[in-house]
């Protein structure tokens, strides 16, 4: 998986800290789908409470630096649900000639 670069130059140090975790995290070869999500999760409050602190052009400059990133994050996220659902559907076939044998 291609690292995330998730930073930008409106990026406060506390999300920097989350998207930390996140790159290791998917710097993985099986990144573990539910810290995943806690970090998402966790990413996306911090972003709705930091918004509610900006204003005028920072506060533009912020989300469509974010938007870009998010762009990113969401691709990733999909990438990581097709192999996932792949394996998943290979465990199904082989537990299916696995029966036909017995």
């Amino acid at each position: 998986m291609k690292t995330l670069i998730l930073n930008h130059s409106f990026t406060p140090s506390p999300l920097k800290e989350i998207n930390q975790g996140l790159t290791e995290l998917t710097s993985d070869l099986d990144p573990d789908e539910s810290k995943f999500l806690k970090l998402v999760i966790q990413r996306d409050e911090f972003i709705q409470r930091y918004l509610q602190t900006l204003q005028g052009q920072l506060k533009d400059n912020f989300v469509s630096a974010e938007l870009k990133v998010n762009s990113e994050l969401v691709a990733c996220a999909e990438k990581s649900f097709k192999a996932s659902l792949k394996q998943l559907t290979g465990l199904v076939r082989g537990r299916k000639a696995l029966k036909e044998y017995k």
